[in-house]
């Protein structure tokens, strides 16, 4: 895992324990009881607790309720997956397929974006999941997770974030296209926007041309 922004530091010890109730828990598939204070550091060391406090265009913050519920939200230990992979329908297959496909290639870019329009690569505590489309290994585990998360009654819930996460990739492809204009029709194009988009457009038409979103 990357070095985690200053605003969530911890120390080796806090670090080195929540990797172990991280391990046990969703390796090992151990039950154990974990304490609201133990699990506020585990999303400190995850890099998510920004999600607590940071807004992306006016929404609400995506983490909310209690810390501990991370270990109780979804059965996605490795026990549990090769389980509910092993129980699966084909449609349950075929649907966890298609949503982990979105999920593999739509969340990282939305979140690349979001990092680059704010000037906060862990904006949100998106910051690892804009590299999750660098990890190949991930999209093994997604299938089965999407599974789980289906057999838990997460369907609604998982095409809705597949839905908005869809245009994001479309927005790449325009700032493909605004890359191939001059610097002249650039400007002009944001000279009629107002500041704050203006200011947004550039982070983004500079997090491009320096491959930030690739």
């Amino acid at each position: 895992m990357d070095a985690l922004p200053r605003t969530v530091r911890v120390t080796a010890a806090e670090r080195a324990g929540a990797f172990e109730s991280l391990l046990r828990r969703f390796v090992l598939g151990e039950q154990s009881e974990v304490s609201e204070e133990h699990a506020l550091v585990v999303e400190k060391v995850l890099g998510i607790s920004p999600g607590r406090r940071q807004r992306v265009e006016g929404s609400g913050p995506w983490l909310t309720g209690p810390a501990k519920d991370l270990f109780d939200a979804v059965p996605i230990a490795l026990p549990q997956l090769a389980q509910a992979v092993a129980q699966a329908t084909d449609g349950e297959l075929e649907s966890a397929r298609t949503l982990a496909a979105a999920l593999f290639r739509n969340l990282p870019i939305a979140a690349r974006l979001i990092g680059a329009a704010t000037g906060d690569e862990n904006r949100a505590g998106l910051h690892n999941i804009a590299r999750l489309d660098q990890e190949p290994e991930i999209a093994v585990l997604l299938v089965p997770t999407v599974v789980a998360m289906l057999q838990a009654g997460w369907q609604e819930n998982l095409e809705a974030l597949a839905a908005a996460l869809r245009p994001f990739p479309g927005m790449i492809a325009d700032l493909d296209k605004v890359l191939d204009m001059s610097a002249k029709e650039v400007q002009g194009n944001l000279a009629s926007q107002p500041p704050n988009i203006r200011v947004r457009a550039q982070k983004m038409i500079d997090a491009a041309l320096e491959g930030r979103l690739n």
